[in-house]
């Protein structure tokens, strides 16, 4: 078996092993909704609501198996049809020179992945989300999102690619260049996404002033936590799902609620969900995630840093010589794999700070009861699993089961 053969059958190895894997999770998954509901869980799904959660999570998941599927068999069909070779010879023929040759063929990649998502995403947003009553967006919010999500990968992510483009044709030390561009570029980001970006997408109006809004207050000052403002955001505009986050860094920041967390929430529940994300910030929780992110960058880079000299990689895709450009393209595919392992640490590590910012909450507002009901709320108004299966909470789950967050709230001490 020659080199480029053995590139060849990772890639394929890896393709089928993730999408047996993520296959297996959800019908693992699908399988717990049979499960009889915990008596501590039964007031979050009483009987009346346990028929339209098992119908809402089987619709999400036919959704997603089909677009595993169709992605699968277009990505095998492209690759073995000879598609990538032809990419990259009919890109090279218009003449450019190969850092410009090589972000146009990203370029076309993103938008074929894009473009060939978008059934999947109307049938998700106008199908399933609309039957089960969470969709508020109209077709033209839709569109408009995605043609603004379009000019900013071509404002933002074109000339990104063509700096990282570059490093790899001219610079020996092209991974370590890469990522401190990328270190530097997204802690970059960070400050200025809450600002420029953000708004493009959601409207945020300030709160007027009255009693949750003086609370609100009174909590950050309370925690020294500084806030400079608190803003409603739009968010029922799209969904009637409900969330909170904090937009901007330093001595100030901003309180965004959704406009549906104040309809559906009482003024204790959302004060006790405001201190579990100012646990966040005080058990430093997001620098640890920006390192744990950058570290796996700095792995993904050095082991793409020798991939790209192969050749036998690229011609296990049928593609001639080394272009850079192209190698990024076909390295999302053989890394896909590895970057699910990797991937399983940065969750666990999720799980852990969501049971440590619960905690904060509770010495913050002087009970667990406030966050308990809040989540219960959250939980029943999602319609979220119950008890979702351990492969699926490992592979995919950011924050711990309903279940196992309020059982750890009953237990923490105040």
């Amino acid at each position: 078996m020659t080199f480029a053969n053995l590139w060849f059958a990772a890639a394929v190895l890896g393709l089928l092993v993730v999408f047996h894997l993520e296959l297996i999770a959800l019908l693992l998954n699908l399988a717990r909704l049979g499960k009889p509901i915990p008596a501590m869980l039964a007031d979050v799904f009483p009987e009346d609501t346990r028929e339209k959660l098992q119908e809402y999570i089987t619709d999400g998941a036919r959704v997603d198996f089909t677009r595993d599927a169709a992605a699968l068999v277009v990505l095998v069909a492209f690759w073995w049809g000879g598609g990538f070779g032809a990419l990259q010879t009919e890109v090279e023929l218009l003449g450019y020179n190969p850092v410009t040759t090589g972000v146009i063929v990203l370029a076309v990649v993103m938008l074929a992945q894009t473009w060939l998502s978008m059934p999947f995403s109307i049938w998700d947003t106008f199908g399933v989300e609309t039957k089960h009553g969470f969709n508020r967006t109209t077709a033209g919010t839709f569109i408009g999102d995605h043609f603004k999500s379009l000019a900013l990968m071509a404002i933002i992510g074109l000339p990104v690619a063509w700096v990282i483009v570059w490093f790899f044709y001219y610079q020996p030390l092209a991974p370590l260049y890469t990522w401190l561009f990328l270190v530097g570029f997204s802690v970059l980001m960070t400050f200025l996404s809450p600002r420029l970006l953000m708004p493009i997408f959601l409207k945020f109006t300030p709160m007027q002033d009255g009693a949750l809004r003086d609370a609100i207050f009174a909590l950050a000052q309370k925690l020294d936590f500084p806030v400079k403002e608190v803003s409603i955001v739009d968010g029922s505009r799209r969904s009637s799902k409900a969330n909170a986050f904090f937009a901007g860094f330093g001595k100030t920041r901003r309180i965004a609620l959704f406009d549906t967390l104040l309809q559906n929430h009482s003024q204790e529940e959302i004060l006790a969900i405001l201190a579990h994300e100012i646990g966040h910030n005080k058990c430093r929780h997001v620098p640890i995630h920006m390192v744990l992110g950058f570290v796996e960058m700095g792995i993904m880079l050095s082991i793409l840093g020798w991939v790209l000299k192969s050749p036998g990689f690229f011609a296990a895709f049928g593609v001639q010589g080394t272009p850079v450009g192209m190698g990024l393209v076909l390295f999302g595919i053989l890394y896909r794999p590895l970057g699910i392992l990797t991937g399983l640490l940065g969750l666990a590590v999720s799980r852990k700070h969501e049971f440590q910012a619960d905690a904060y909450a509770v010495k913050a507002v002087g009970s667990p009861q406030p966050l308990i009901s809040g989540l219960k709320k959250l939980s029943h108004d999602h319609l979220a699993h119950p008890q979702p299966h351990p492969l699926t909470v490992l592979l995919h789950y950011s924050h711990p089961p309903i279940g196992q967050r309020l059982a750890a709230l009953e237990a923490a001490p105040v």
